[in-house]
């Protein structure tokens, strides 16, 4: 199966069935980047760290750049800007309040992972992973984001949801 989404698209069928977290306050994308404006203050039982730079900071600027798909986890480098200046230094505390919207949407703990990259961080989210704990049976085999559009190719066996 292949499926071919503009972006725009894919967050209109998230947000069918309830509302993007209240910490998102814009999403869009361009190219194979995604975009997105989030605001620490909104953020649900943030660290004590996080907190402070909330109260400083306010909304912060977040870019995605899709960099690969391999082994069900696709991966994708991020920069953060706060105040058009750079804060990568907040993506850390980010990490934990992302698994935890996304765990009260029925996925698993930990989809959402941190890494060091070359000159900036890594996010790794287990598509795969996602994919399996809402029905069995679709493997993903490839995915790619670009010109705004999520490209996903699977294969189809019995499918249990």
């Amino acid at each position: 199966m292949y499926v071919e989404i503009p972006v725009t698209e894919v967050l209109a069928l998230a947000a069918s069935r309830e509302p993007l977290p209240p910490m998102v306050r814009a999403v869009r994308a361009e190219g194979s980047t995604i975009h997105a404006d989030i605001d620490l203050n909104a953020i649900p039982d943030a660290p004590t760290a996080l907190r402070w730079a909330a109260m400083a900071l306010g909304t912060v600027s977040v870019s995605a750049t899709f960099t690969g798909y391999a082994e069900g986890v696709a991966s994708l480098r991020v920069t953060v800007h706060a105040r058009s200046l750079p804060a990568h230094v907040f993506i850390n505390p980010l990490v934990g309040p992302i698994n935890d919207a996304l765990k009260q949407r029925g996925l698993p703990d930990g989809l959402v992972q941190l890494r060091r990259g070359e000159s900036e961080p890594v996010v790794l989210v287990g598509v795969q992973s996602a994919v399996d704990a809402k029905a069995k049976g679709i493997t993903i085999t490839d995915v790619d984001l670009r010109d705004a559009t999520a490209r996903v190719r699977a294969t189809i066996g019995a499918v249990a949801f």
